[in-house]
């Protein structure tokens, strides 16, 4: 039997306004039959929902990653959750367009592979992946995207 390395999950952002936004990061860890194994979480809390900043808090890094690790485990079931704690000032749909999130997955230090997925600026994400994939799987995703 090998053994099996944990996982590396990064989240990030490049948005000018990705302070805005409460991220929680979730996995459950499985074995190769599928069983859970154990649990993995991490989340970078800016500041509580309806905040209503008119600015970056001083504390909260322009260019935060939020990084998950995982106990050693065959794959995991990843839920993020992107929460906006302070709207958008402006309501025009111009000035909403919907941002990119990069999530960056690694195995024993090696990539598997990017992902940039688009977030609303009024909702936020929820998102549901499976790492690795298997074979024929859809991710699922509940973005509330609006183009």
């Amino acid at each position: 039997m090998s053994v099996q390395q944990g996982f590396r999950i990064e989240v990030a952002s490049r948005y000018q306004e990705w302070w805005r936004y409460n991220v929680a990061l979730m996995c459950g860890c499985f074995d190769a039959e599928d069983r859970r194994t154990g649990f993995a979480t991490a989340s970078s809390h800016v500041a509580d929902v309806g905040s209503n900043l008119t600015e970056r808090p001083a504390d909260a890094q322009p260019d935060r990653c939020i990084v998950l690790e995982t106990p050693p485990c065959d794959h995991v079931v990843l839920y993020v959750y992107i929460i906006p704690h302070t709207l958008p000032a402006d309501n025009g749909i111009e000035a909403s367009r919907p941002f990119d999130v990069t999530l960056t997955f690694y195995r024993d230090g090696k990539r598997l592979r990017t992902q940039t997925r688009a977030v609303n600026q009024w909702s936020g994400a929820s998102l549901e992946l499976r790492v690795p994939e298997k074979p024929g799987d859809g991710q699922h995703t509940t973005e509330n995207v609006h183009h």
